[in-house]
């Protein structure tokens, strides 16, 4: 289904955002090898940030290797991906390590 098509159904049904059960939450978690933030304690996660976060993550993991295969130094693409993503530069850092 297009994005286009998609949005207005989820705009219609938020529930689908949302799962009901942290246990399936926890398997996709598990299964995507991804480490999903979600609050401690709340019944809810809400899948749409998930998939943010997972697609941030994947994007993050696509520039380091870029870099690294373009022989641009580790303190450089440290430097790039914290401008890139807006994050801090230790975040940067320990991520960038990550997939170096």
């Amino acid at each position: 289904m297009d994005r286009q098509k998609r949005n207005p159904i989820i705009g219609q049904n938020p529930k689908l955002l949302r799962l009901e059960k942290r246990q399936a939450a926890d398997v996709i978690n598990v299964v995507s090898g991804f480490k999903l933030n979600y609050p401690e304690g709340k019944g809810t996660v809400n899948m749409c940030l998930a998939i943010q976060e997972m697609r941030k993550e994947s994007k993050i993991e696509g520039a380091v290797l870029t870099c690294k295969a373009l022989g641009i130094s580790l303190d450089k693409t440290i430097k790039q991906i914290t401008e890139m993503f807006q994050l801090s530069e230790s975040e940067a850092s320990e991520t960038v390590k990550l997939y170096w």
